[in-house]
């Protein structure tokens, strides 16, 4: 066989032609391990707009309503509230608390982050059946949690002590891991026996059993007073008033109570109700080192409103005051069909603007309220965590076939729980997929193409001597 061969051919152009190929290559081989990935690159930017997502993840935004009127101070507090709320959803933009927690919420704590993977470590190992793992990182959860009290919020508790309940009930010490699984459905009673599935079907049933014993069991009531009658109270995660807080018939046992008034310290308790009796609690909060400079630029604010300049002004100076790297400023005004918002944002690049929307007082209108805030400052509105199951997390379920959920002989932990139900049939893999390999055909054909046009020789690379190769293809001798 002969192949035709280039040599003597300038440098220039030889190097040309290297670095083309070299880069082609590279591309081809892009698109030949990852067709799906590399089309969405060229066709969507996907991977830059996932690294400014990132990039922005850390973004954080102050939500201020200003009353300018006295009559609708409490209003203004509700949408406050709400917008607030709203903003615990976005993706890349976190809510900067204007009552935070001390040595919990706010810049360089990361207590509740840390914690929140220890727990979903152990969920996961739980999953894996490596128990011993998982009640190694639930040690490790509970002893940041005993040195910072007031960390953790309802739902990372009741995923604690459903992760301890599972530990407990894989080493076959079934009371204590009812109880667990009891103290983590009274925090969150709407979990489901489908997010149980993944982890065997002793688990459905103590968890079913477990559900039960709430739904029957004895309940007590609870009432909570703030002093000072401004601060929101929550109940196990749902609101229950501000001030005062009468909750009845609450399932016996402990209960997470948060309360929150801007400018002040939010506090959160564990309190416990006993069967039949009444429980009243007090809070008195303490003021936050910020809570002066709020107060005096709420009323700047609500003065000046309809100054833009001196409104800009001030919340420029009262951002650096706080620590936030974006403020929203609204006033809100209420009838039957909706509530109006107008206001004025200042991003996290110092571009100040005007902010304006409504939300429909109609069955979705706490999500017309963080749908504004999303707007306003570029970010994507997620599902409400309060109203999620506790583990949604894929690898929580299991299915092997016809094999039902919940059986664990062989399951793979990071199978979904059902087939598709849209058309039945099991998914293949990617590589058993047409468009895969037509994929890979246009790539490498795209790329064939351009090899081609760079080593088949120019004006310049004609120049160069031409000689022949000789390849001589025999056939040994057998030894």
């Amino acid at each position: 066989m002969h192949f035709p061969s280039a040599a003597g051919s300038p440098t220039a152009p030889r190097a040309r032609h290297r670095t083309g190929t070299v880069v082609l290559a590279a591309l081809a081989a892009l698109s030949v391990a990852d067709p799906v990935a590399w089309l969405r690159l060229a066709q969507t930017g996907h991977y830059l707009s996932q690294a400014h997502a990132q990039a922005g993840i850390n973004s954080t935004l102050a939500v201020i309503v200003v009353a300018t009127q006295k009559k609708a101070g409490d209003d203004a507090e509700a949408v406050e509230r709400l917008l607030a709320d709203g903003t615990a959803r976005l993706d890349t933009v976190r809510l900067f608390p204007l009552s935070p927690i001390p040595n919990v919420e706010g810049a360089g704590s990361d207590v509740e982050t840390a914690t929140g993977d220890l727990v979903e470590n152990a969920l996961r190992a739980l999953l894996l059946r490596t128990p011993k793992q998982a009640q190694e990182r639930i040690g490790a959860a509970v002893a940041k949690l005993k040195d910072q009290p007031m960390a953790g919020d309802e739902r990372l508790y009741a995923r604690l002590y459903k992760a301890q309940g599972l530990a407990l009930l894989a080493t076959n010490e079934m009371v204590p891991a009812r109880d667990a699984l009891l103290r983590s459905l009274i925090l969150a009673p709407a979990q489901t026996d489908e997010e149980y599935a993944g982890y065997g079907a002793n688990a459905k049933e103590l968890f079913n059993a477990c559900k039960q014993m709430v739904q029957r069991g004895q309940t007590g009531d609870l009432k909570i007073t703030a002093r000072g009658g401004k601060a929101d109270i929550w109940i196990d995660g749902q609101w229950r008033g501000a001030g005062t807080a009468q909750a009845n018939s609450l399932p016996v046992g402990v209960h997470r109570i948060t309360v929150r008034q801007s400018g002040m310290y939010a506090e959160r308790r564990f309190v416990e109700v006993a069967p039949g009796k009444s429980t009243a609690v007090e809070f008195d909060l303490k003021q936050a080192p910020f809570g002066p400079d709020l107060e005096q630029g709420r009323a700047v604010l609500a003065t000046n409103f309809k100054q833009p300049s001196v409104v800009e002004d001030r919340m420029r100076e009262l951002r650096n005051q706080l620590g936030a790297d974006q403020m929203l400023v609204v006033r809100q005004g209420s009838d039957k069909k909706a509530t109006k918002m107008e206001g004025y944002f200042l991003s996290a690049d110092g571009t100040f603007r005007k902010a304006e929307g409504s939300a429909e007082k109609d069955a979705n209108y706490f999500d017309h309220i963080g749908e504004f805030v999303a707007e306003v400052s570029g970010a994507k509105l997620g599902p409400d965590p309060q109203t999620a199951p506790l583990d949604l997390r894929q690898s929580a379920v299991v299915v092997t076939g016809t094999r039902k959920a919940g059986d664990t002989v062989g399951a793979d932990p990071n199978a979904p729980l059902f087939p598709d139900e849209e058309d039945g049939k099991k998914k293949k893999a990617v590589t058993s997929q047409w468009w895969f390999w037509t994929a890979v055909a246009a790539g490498a054909g795209l790329v064939g193409t351009g090899i081609y046009f760079l080593t088949r020789g120019g004006g310049e690379a004609a120049e160069g001597a031409v000689g022949t190769v000789q390849v001589n293809l025999a056939k040994p001798d057998a030894p």
